[in-house]
C-alpha cells in the first residue's frame, strides 16, 4: 500500500538523511560511471538454509580449486544437512560442519592448504594456457597494515606481496568463508567458518579462504552465539543453529533461486566508488579522514532483481 501523506514523505526524507549521515556515505557525484553487474555462476553459488534464514555464498575455485571441489562433493552428498554451527564467537566467526554432529558419515579426506596462489595465475597445461586470460586486479591500497598491496579480484577482496609477480591471497573480511583446521596446515576436512565480526586479517595466508557470503549476512548474524568463556563452543544441541540444507545453485530448481547480481569490481563504476570512499568530500566531515582505504570496508554492491514467494524458497523435504 502506498502512503501519500505529507507527514510520511517528510518522515521518510528525514530517515534517509539520518541514515546517510550515520553511515558516512558521501553524495555520489553525477559524473561517476554506473556500476556494471555480473550474474552469479550457478556452479559456484551455494544456498545455505538455516532456521534463521537463507544466505548465499560465492565459491572461488581460482584461489582454492581443491578445497572448492571437495566442498562441492560434500554438498552433493548432502553432508551438511542437519549439521550445526557448534562454535560461534560473537565478533569473530561462526564455525560448523563438524562430522561428529551426525554418525555415521564422517568425511575422512584431509585437504592440502591453499593459502595463496602465484600471481598472475597461469595454467600449467599448455592447451589451457592458449586461451588463458589473467584474473582482474582492481587496486585499493598500497602499504596496507597486513600486505604491501590490497585490491579486488573478480569480486573478492585480496592482497598481494609484490607489484609484479609474487603471491596473491584472499583476505579475511566480514562474510569470508574459509576451511577450519588444526595446527597442521593440511588438516582441513569438513569444518568451515564464516567471519561475523571485524576483519581478522592476521589470519590471512594461514587458513584456506574459498568463498564469501554475497547475500544474506543478516541471516548469518542471527546464528546463535556460544559462551565466550567456552571459546564459543555450544554444548547443548538445542542452543545451536542448525543447517537445514546446503546446496549448489546448479542443483536446484530455477524457481528456488534468487535473481542476484553482483557489481563488477573490474568496472570503471566500481573504481569510481573506491575513489569516493577514499576521498571523503561530504560536508559532514569537518576533519577530513586520511586518503586511505581498508579493503574490508568496501562491501561489493549486490542487487536482488526479484524475491521468490515463501513457497519457492528452499525447503527441507
Amino acid at each position: 500500500m502506498l502512503k501519500t501523506s505529507a507527514f510520511y514523505g517528510l518522515r521518510q526524507h528525514l530517515i534517509i538523511i539520518t541514515a546517510a549521515i550515520l553511515l558516512a556515505v558521501p553524495v555520489l557525484a553525477p559524473a561517476r560511471e554506473e556500476l556494471a553487474w555480473n550474474v552469479l555462476e550457478p556452479e559456484n553459488t551455494v544456498y545455505l538454509q538455516m532456521q534463521e534464514g537463507t544466505a548465499v555464498i560465492l565459491l572461488n575455485p581460482d584461489f582454492a580449486p581443491k578445497t572448492v571441489a571437495h566442498f562441492k562433493a560434500l554438498l552433493a552428498d548432502q553432508f551438511y544437512r542437519g549439521m550445526s554451527f557448534y562454535r560461534v564467537i560473537d565478533g569473530f566467526v561462526a564455525q560448523g560442519g563438524d562430522g561428529s554432529d551426525i554418525e555415521p558419515g564422517e568425511a575422512t579426506t584431509t585437504l592440502k592448504a591453499e593459502f595463496e596462489i602465484d600471481w598472475p595465475l597461469k595454467p600449467k597445461d599448455k592447451e589451457a594456457a592458449k586461451n588463458w586470460q589473467p584474473l582482474s586486479w582492481t587496486p585499493v591500497q598500497t602499504d596496507d597494515l597486513f600486505a604491501p598491496f590490497t585490491g579486488f579480484i573478480d569480486g573478492f577482496p585480496a592482497a598481494r606481496d609484490k607489484k609484479k609477480g609474487g603471491k596473491a591471497w584472499l583476505t579475511h573480511c566480514p562474510g569470508t568463508v574459509a576451511m577450519a583446521r588444526n595446527e597442521d596446515p593440511d588438516s582441513g576436512n569438513t569444518d568451515f567458518y564464516i567471519v561475523i565480526g571485524q576483519a581478522p586479517r592476521y589470519l590471512d595466508r594461514n587458513l584456506t579462504v574459498f568463498g564469501r557470503v554475497v547475500w544474506g549476512m543478516d541471516a548469518v548474524q542471527r546464528i546463535k552465539r556460544g559462551p565466550a568463556l567456552e571459546n564459543g563452543i555450544i554444548e547443548a544441541d538445542l542452543e545451536r543453529t542448525w543447517i537445514k540444507r546446503m546446496r549448489l545453485a546448479s542443483s536446484m530448481d530455477q524457481q528456488e533461486l534468487l535473481d542476484i547480481w553482483m557489481a563488477d569490481t573490474n568496472s570503471q563504476g566500481f573504481m569510481d566508488l573506491l575513489n569516493e570512499r577514499r576521498n571523503r568530500k561530504a560536508a559532514f566531515f569537518h576533519h577530513k579522514p586520511p586518503k586511505v582505504l581498508d579493503v574490508c570496508q568496501v562491501p561489493v554492491p549486490v542487487r536482488l532483481e526479484k524475491r521468490p514467494s515463501p513457497r519457492s524458497l528452499p525447503q527441507r523435504k
